[in-house]
């Protein structure tokens, strides 16, 4: 799906809803879609593919069915606000600052992956080379998503901030399992 496709998705869905939306104001814009700033203070993202889509949605939606809307691990996450499955659109609320974790739309629901020794052992080095002392608190933060079920594959900065991290200098490697 090209660029002009999720803009046109992402203004039909605040067109619908009443929301104000100018594509000047984005927020993000990756792999798996581009983020809005709509003009009532929530984030619009306009996903690529149904499957990445349903994962982000059914992301929000579990942890809103078990009362996690606002921080998990002491991280903010945003949460939905709305959706629609035609065009492809999450509608979440903007987080105010870090620590945040965002982008679910690489997870696994109730299916845990399984990686080899190395792929872990990879895994390990990165989350160390990545986060150095923080690293656990992104551990205990992965390990609170599972215990809803939900298999974050794509920890990296940029998804996962701090306090004092510059995002815009962050790195997006190849990611395997993502």
């Amino acid at each position: 799906m090209n660029r002009s496709v999720l803009e046109a998705n992402a203004k039909k869905y605040a067109e619908v809803c009443g929301i104000p939306l100018d594509l000047a104001r984005r927020l993000g814009d990756g792999t798996d879609g581009v983020v809005w700033k709509s003009g009532v203070d929530t984030a619009i993202k306009a996903l690529e593919s149904p499957r990445g889509y349903y994962n982000e949605r059914d992301s929000y939606l579990r942890l809103q069915e078990y009362g996690v809307t606002e921080r998990l691990e002491g991280f903010w996450l945003p949460g939905i606000i709305g959706y629609d499955d035609q065009l492809l659109v999450v509608e979440m609320d903007v987080v105010s600052g870090p620590p945040y974790i965002l982008d679910f739309a690489k997870v696994r629901i109730d299916r845990s992956p399984e990686f080899s020794d190395d792929a872990m052992a990879d895994f390990q080095r990165r989350g160390v080379e990545w986060w150095g002392e923080r690293w656990p608190e992104v551990l205990a933060l992965l390990d609170a998503l599972e215990s809803f079920g939900i298999y974050y594959l794509d920890p990296r900065p940029g998804n996962i901030v701090f306090p004092g991290d510059d995002v815009a200098t962050m790195p997006a490697p190849d990611r395997p399992g993502g």
